[in-house]
């Protein structure tokens, strides 16, 4: 709002850009809580085990075993909790549009996130045996886009 009123007094400058920042901070602070709150465990395996074994020096290969779990409970619930993160935004946020860029950002940064776990397992020996359970990153694809046209238009 405040980002707004600056716009349109067109006396912004400085401090407008103080805000967009601000917004933009604390946009990313609440997408990453929001995935934490419904896909925490993969989000610690890709920050933490994929990134350690995407160094040189790493202390203990990613297992089959290890993984599967994950796999597994992505598989069983990503549409559900995409669902739920959907709600989250409709009645936290009073600006439509605003709600539904921020669906848009976790929605896409859940992608990144799947992706790097997809690419971990593809590296892991044996790591085919889950490809049956993997969500396919296009169906992932086509949620993130069936959301934005819905939401477009109002639905």
């Amino acid at each position: 709002m405040t980002i707004v009123v600056f716009k349109e007094a067109s006396e912004g400058g400085k401090i407008q850009m103080h805000f967009e920042e601000l917004l933009k901070n604390n946009r990313d602070v609440f997408v990453e809580e929001l995935l934490l709150e419904h896909f925490s465990n993969l989000i610690k395996f890709v920050k933490n085990r994929a990134a350690e074994d995407s160094s040189s020096g790493s202390k203990k290969p990613i297992t089959v075993a290890e993984v599967e779990p994950l796999v597994k409970d992505f598989a069983s619930r990503w549409k559900a909790a995409i669902e739920l993160m959907h709600k989250d935004v409709i009645t936290s946020f009073s600006n439509f549009l605003r709600g539904m860029d921020i669906l848009r950002s976790a929605l896409t940064q859940l992608l990144l996130y799947y992706t790097r776990l997809s690419d971990c397992i593809k590296k892991i020996a044996g790591g085919s045996a889950l490809n049956k359970d993997l969500a396919s990153i296009n169906s992932i694809v086509f949620e993130i886009k069936k959301y934005s046209m819905t939401d477009f238009l109002g639905h």
